[in-house]
């Protein structure tokens, strides 16, 4: 498991953005399943947060969720930082529609960047 969460790290800093889109759902999924721990201690948080930033809705709208995941399961005080912080709050009016895994049926389900950046806060705290 340790392997496969630092190779998925390593890829949110990839020049393929097939490559970083991959890698944030993963790790959102993977925080979905109880892996918040392994993904946090293999330096995913920094790197999703750099996501944050990113120039591909994909990448960016797939880290907000990862984030906000993790923070749900028990990481919030890694992601609770100014910068992080103001990133998303900068985020809650988007009105980008984007689809992402519901949590329990695994189906895809409609929402928005704003709404993402919005339940990451909450959980943050």
């Amino acid at each position: 498991m340790d392997n496969q969460v630092r190779s998925f790290v390593r890829y949110l800093a990839s020049a393929d953005v097939y490559k970083r889109k991959h890698a944030a759902w993963m790790l959102a999924r993977l925080a979905q399943k109880g892996k918040a721990v392994y993904i946090a201690d293999a330096g995913a948080i920094p790197a999703l947060v750099k996501c944050l930033e990113d120039r591909e809705m994909i990448v960016k709208y797939r880290a907000v969720w990862a984030l906000g995941l993790l923070a749900k399961h028990g990481q919030a005080k890694f992601i609770r930082v100014p910068k992080t912080v103001s990133a998303l709050q900068k985020m809650v009016g988007d009105t980008t529609e984007v689809e992402i895994c519901h949590p329990h049926t695994g189906e895809m389900v409609a929402t928005t960047l704003g709404k993402l950046a919005e339940d990451a806060l909450k959980y943050i705290g």
